[in-house]
């Protein structure tokens, strides 16, 4: 990353950020105004900046809501809630590293963090201080992975290794040990210090009672409070008494969930003991008593922990059945029996080999190293297990395992090793050295993991932290990387780099209509297509949601600069139809392009121009392409002041309806209004549609805006009924958007019914292209619609793709001919001829034919000559305020069809 730029992003976030508290407000930065630090802030991990002075939230990422269940605004509204989300015996560990950041200023740290739900997750954050102008004005960046997934992989693996730990340093006690006190004492107090928090063994005794051995004067008061339950055989202790019951190990590993009001379960809590796990040593028939292993975390005995330690109570179980047998040799044979069947069932590998240097050749293996490696025992034994490397001899670990060989020591290294079928497998490897009674090293036992999943694991996240997951595209983070190294490449080479920003046109009418399933399969296909048509040394990534950027470098300077062929290829490759759950669908898309070092010498500049050249190309009517200009920057602000304006517009009463006539062509009477919606603003004035619809499209505002314009319509409407005016129909039209809402028809159901409007009076407009995707849906809307009486015409015909096939099946009662058509009805026959055929066809269907943009006598003489049934345009009447049309219908004036 470019340094100057980072501390500039840095520098620019801390000072907005310091500004916004003392304003009493947290609002991040406006995207546009300071892109560097926006851009910096622009990634997949969690993200937080916390004052050092007293720990104050001052941001937090997105990314932070989907990891801990709560928003960005409830941690700025609760200051306190940051610590309070990480768990109590983490926290001194975060107000440690804050409280020495400005010392150490880069630091790592670890956090269990209790989600909104109560569920844990395990947090890695890198944490960095950022310095200020003073000690008061110092920030902290923390940027965090979820690692969940990982702390219980890593933490399973511990498990297993304390028990194969606790396992070998036994056998020196059991070796050693010359009575059955000495025995369990010793297996104990090793067991403890191989990391549980304490372990005690149970004798049964002939009247049934169970007599400790083991204990510490440390946990004194938990056996004086155990001591009435064991002079009873463990009755009142569930683990114990099933432990016996069912001679198979029993764990509790959930303490602090027991609540019932026992003793020994207080005193437990009190010393820190959160699992147990109770083994029964029984000696064929006979039960000898119970060993009991306690760890200071929940859930700490897993099935591949517990299954360990079972051997190691049944070598225990051995060891005092030769103690108490008068022939020892037998219980010798025994336990060497029960060695062999327990290395013989382990999950891991286990190798046998030589001390003798420098073969060290393998003498057994057991059934798991061959389903693990796919060697056959007699194919490795006598060899040297250096096979396992194959050709990858230039490890790191392999220094530590030859190192404690010839050490005659322990030793562990995480190698690559390789099957019989030449695959690669993880090896987690412990070595450890077998002694005689004289002292000397004959032997080497070696434990081979297979950690491969892990490891998969991890090289999955590091994926997923840099690739978009749905599509395997650059994601953010990489999209980051990668235009930073192409930027520094082309600064010393003087090329120029393009940054190509596409915008999907409609993405979400797709996601609507057939569901996100369908909008994922989508994206794929377009992300193919994005890829196949640039070069391979050139970069295609996903922003997220329906947005991809291409980093196009070694191009020319400026637009003349780079084959315009290209930019055109890229959209055309979008535009070609794709089949998504058996249905034809056509995008188009939205392109801006930024051009280094023209339009910015950093990455987050460049992105966020090509950003605002891309909603240029949108404001443009889409389907285009727009290189950016310092012009457009004023022009993104506006576009921003006025969304946020038109949000209140409702509530501030500045809309206002304009009604435009619908006139007989015969009889020249009034038959119906379109409802036209205007934005009588403050300081701009009466404002047309076309300045301020797409905009509401593009945001959701056409939801309530088009709410507010049926329900108004249809008051007004009643309203003239009563008048006296009562055959007057309303015609309001419907966008793309609304046709596709679910509550569409209980919406103006309830809105009749409130307003008392006949529904025969009222006409919804749909454009022909909104009903023409997903035609099979929109046919069972349109029904649906129609069964409330109500009226629908297809506005805008013939500028589409309509098929006859499809038209006829449509319950619609109006077709309105564009006015593209009607502008030259008089002077260009294949448009006369167009119209003609357009009234002819609603005429076969039954279908009533209005046309639009009627402007001239001619023009109305032409389409009373085909037979037109109506007509809207300025020739009769421009769009009036209701007053105004109130005044027409009492006169009915007819001048104009005079």
């Amino acid at each position: 990353m470019n340094l100057p730029a980072l501390q500039a992003g840095f520098s620019a976030l801390v000072g907005y950020v310091s500004k916004g508290l003392q304003r009493g407000t947290r609002k991040r930065p406006a995207y546009l105004s300071d892109p560097a630090a926006d851009g910096f802030l622009a990634t997949d991990k969690i993200i937080w900046v916390l004052r050092v002075a007293d720990g104050q939230v001052a941001y937090a990422s997105p990314t932070v809501e989907e990891i801990y269940g709560r928003s960005p605004e409830l941690f700025y509204a609760h200051p306190e809630l940051w610590l309070e989300s990480i768990a109590p015996a983490d926290r001194e560990q975060a107000r440690a590293v804050i409280a020495s950041i400005e010392q150490e200023p880069r630091q790592t740290l670890r956090l269990r963090i209790n989600r909104q739900d109560g569920s844990p997750c395990w947090i890695e954050y890198s944490a960095q201080l950022i310095a200020g102008i003073d000690e008061h004005d110092s920030h902290i960046k923390l940027a965090g992975t979820d690692i969940t997934t990982r702390h219980h992989l890593e933490v399973a693996l511990a498990r297993s290794n304390r028990a194969l730990r606790a396992i070998h340093d036994c056998e020196d006690v059991i070796a050693e040990a010359t009575e059955e006190n000495a025995l369990l004492q010793g297996i104990c107090r090793v067991v403890t210090a191989t990391g549980y928090r304490m372990a005690w063994a149970g004798i049964l005794e002939n009247d049934g009672a169970i007599t400790p051995v083991g204990v510490t004067q440390e946990h004194k008061n938990y056996f004086d409070a155990l001591k009435t339950p064991l002079q009873a055989g463990g009755t009142g202790t569930s683990a114990i008494a099933k432990a016996l019951a069912t001679r198979r190990p029993a764990v509790a590993n959930y303490f602090a969930s027991d609540m019932s009001p026992t003793p020994w379960r207080e005193e437990a809590m009190r010393c820190g003991f959160y699992s147990k796990l109770v083994l029964p040593m029984a000696d064929g028939d006979t039960m000898i008593g119970v060993f009991n292993v306690y760890a200071s975390e929940p859930d700490a005995f897993d099935a591949q922990e517990v299954a360990l330690l079972v051997s190691l109570a049944q070598r225990v179980t051995v060891q005092l059945r030769s103690h108490r047998d008068r022939t020892g040799r037998q219980a010798a044979e025994a336990a060497l029996r029960l060695r062999e069947r327990a290395i013989e069932c382990s999950a891991n590998a286990v190798i046998i080999s030589s001390a003798q240097a420098p073969d060290f050749a393998i003498e057994y293996v057991n059934p798991a190293f061959e389903r693990i490696t796919g060697y056959a025992a007699t194919e490795v034994i006598g060899r040297n297990s250096v096979f396992l490397l194959g050709n990858d001899l230039g490890q790191s670990g392999l220094h530590e395992i030859r190192s404690a060989l010839l050490e005659k020591r322990e030793g562990k290294a995480v190698l690559r090793n390789y099957r019989k079928d030449g695959s690669l497998f993880w090896n987690d490897l412990y070595v450890a050295p077998v002694k005689d009674d004289d002292g000397r090293t004959t032997h080497f036992v070696a434990a081979m993991s297979d950690i491969t999943p892990m490891k998969q694991y991890e090289t999955t996240l590091h994926r997923l932290a840099s690739h978009d997951v749905l599509t395997g595209l650059p994601n953010r983070a990489l999209l980051q990387d990668r235009l930073e190294n192409a930027i520094a490449f082309s600064s010393r080479n003087g090329h120029s780099v393009w940054v190509v920003l596409v915008d999907l046109d409609r993405f979400k009418f797709v996601n609507d209509t057939m569901g996100h399933q369908a909008g994922d399969a989508l994206l794929k296909i377009v992300s193919d297509r994005l890829q196949a048509s640039v070069r391979e040394s050139d970069t295609v990534a996903r922003l997220g949601g329906d947005e991809f950027v291409l980093v196009l470098p070694e191009c020319g300077d400026g637009p003349s600069g780079y084959p315009s062929d290209v930019i055109d290829r890229i959209m055309e490759t979008i535009t070609q139809p794709l089949k998504i759950q058996g249905s034809d669908f056509f995008l188009s898309c939205s392109v801006g392009i930024a051009v280094y070092p023209n339009d910015g010498d950093d990455a987050a500049s460049l992105i966020a121009h090509a950003d605002v050249a891309m909603y240029r190309s949108k404001e443009l009517g889409r389907n285009t392409f727009q290189f950016y200009t310092p012009a457009m920057n004023d022009q993104a602000l506006e576009r921003l002041r006025i969304e946020g304006e038109l949000r209140h517009a409702v509530e501030l009463n500045e809309l206002i309806l304009h009604y435009q006539p619908q006139v007989d062509l015969q009889s020249g009477a009034i038959v119906g209004v379109e409802a036209l919606v205007r934005w009588n603003h403050p300081i701009l004035g009466m404002v047309q549609p076309g300045s301020f619809i797409s905009l509401a499209e593009e945001t959701g505002l056409i939801i309530p805006l088009g709410a507010w314009v049926l329900r108004t319509a249809c008051e007004q409407a009643k309203a003239w009924h009563e008048m006296g005016f009562t055959n007057l129909r309303m015609a309001v039209n419907l966008s793309a958007r609304q046709f596709t809402q679910s509550s569409l028809l209980e919406s103006i159901k309830s809105t009749l019914e409130e307003t008392g409007l006949a529904p025969r009076f009222l006409e919804i407009e749909l454009t022909e292209s909104s009903v023409m995707t997903d035609i099979e849906r929109n046919i069972l809307t349109l029904r649906d619609l129609k069964s409330l009486g109500i009226q629908l015409s297809v506005d805008d015909f013939g500028t589409g793709h309509s098929s006859l096939a499809y038209l006829k099946r449509f319950p619609i009662d109006t077709l309105k001919i564009d006015r593209s058509f009607v502008r030259d009805i008089a002077i260009n026959r294949d448009d006369a001829s167009i119209v003609s055929s357009i009234i002819s066809l609603a005429h076969h269907l039954k279908l009533n034919v209005i046309a639009e943009g009627v402007e001239t006598q001619s023009q109305m003489d032409i389409l009373r000559a085909q037979q037109c049934d109506e007509m809207q345009g300025y020739f009769f009447c421009k769009p009036l305020p209701a007053d105004q049309i109130e005044t027409l219908l009492r006169e009915q004036h007819v001048a104009a069809l005079a």
